[in-house]
C-alpha cells in the first residue's frame, strides 16, 4: 500500500505517481488485472528508497543525542562515586575501614 498519490508532497517519486495516476486513468478496468503493476511495484521502491534519504538525518541527530546523553549519564555517575568517597574520607573512614569496623562488631 502505497500514500496519496501527490506528487508535491514526494518529489523524488513524482514521475511514477503521475505514470500510476495516468495509468489507471487510461485503463479503468484492466488496472484490476495487473495492467498497471509494474508502475505501482516502481513506485514502492522509490517510496522506499526515499524513506530510507529523509530517515537518514533523523537517525543520525538522535544516535548524536543519544551518545551526548550517555557521556553525560556517565559523567554524572563518576562524579556521584568520587562524592561518597570524599563523603566517607571526611567522616574518618574509608570504606574498607568502615567494613572491617562492621565486622569486628558483629
Amino acid at each position: 500500500m502505497h500514500p496519496a498519490l501527490i506528487p508535491e508532497k514526494h518529489p523524488i517519486c513524482g514521475k511514477y505517481m503521475e505514470a500510476l495516476v495516468q495509468c489507471r486513468k487510461d485503463n479503468p478496468y484492466r488496472k484490476y488485472f495487473g495492467v498497471c503493476s509494474d508502475i505501482t511495484w516502481d513506485l514502492s521502491m522509490c517510496l522506499k528508497q526515499e524513506k530510507k534519504v529523509v530517515r537518514e538525518p533523523r537517525q543520525k541527530q538522535y544516535h548524536e543525542r543519544w551518545a551526548k546523553k550517555r557521556a553525560e549519564d556517565q559523567e554524572r555517575m563518576e562524579q556521584l562515586q568520587r562524592e561518597r568517597e570524599a563523603a566517607a574520607a571526611v567522616g574518618g573512614r574509608t570504606v574498607a575501614a568502615s567494613a572491617a569496623a562492621t565486622d569486628s562488631q558483629g
